[in-house]
């Protein structure tokens, strides 16, 4: 869908008043859209994956992908914690990306995994809590050990396959296959 819509559309009228008087009303009429949707896929089958101390997160999704032959698919959820994991994530504005990575140990709990896969090859973020408090998170990398247990579910699509191939930027951008 490329039409271009405000926030501010979906916002019923006392809201639109609301935020008129205390002035972000202007903030939530810029412009909303979408780069570019892709319909046609239904999940085929569901996979729940039960990992254990010790085992490698990121590994071990993409080992159900080949077991599973997932070439599209997504990553819905997951619950567990870890002792130790390495993420990355974005740490300018430039317009080709430059990546932070960062390795964490320590009792870590899982706040929420997801991603997409496509031609196999699975996007993956994740967030973090540690017990002293806060939030920390990233595109999961390899190397992210289970402290007691993980439990994921992976849905794996049929219809429109989809892959991903760089822009001008060399930014990996979803595209039909």
């Amino acid at each position: 869908c490329n039409h271009r819509h405000s926030v501010v559309d979906w916002l019923p009228m006392w809201s639109k008043a609301l935020f008129r008087l205390i002035g972000i009303l202007p903030l939530l009429t810029l412009p909303v859209t979408a780069g570019e949707s892709f319909a046609g896929a239904q999940i085929q089958e569901v996979i729940r994956l039960r990992l254990d101390r010790g085992d490698l997160l990121l590994e071990s999704i993409q080992a159900a992908i080949g077991k599973h032959k997932i070439e599209d698919g997504a990553v819905l959820t997951a619950a567990g914690s870890l002792q130790v994991c390495t993420y990355h994530g974005v740490k300018t504005l430039a317009e080709k990306p430059e990546q932070q990575f960062t390795t964490v140990q320590g009792p870590l709990e899982i706040i929420g995994v997801n991603g997409l896969i496509a031609a196999g090859e699975p996007h993956i973020h994740m967030t973090l809590s540690r017990p002293e408090g806060g939030a920390l998170g990233g595109h999961l990398e390899k190397g992210c050990k289970v402290l007691y247990r993980a439990e994921l579910t992976i849905a794996k699509f049929s219809g429109t396959a989809l892959a991903r191939k760089p822009n001008q930027a060399g930014v990996p951008m979803l595209q039909k296959r």
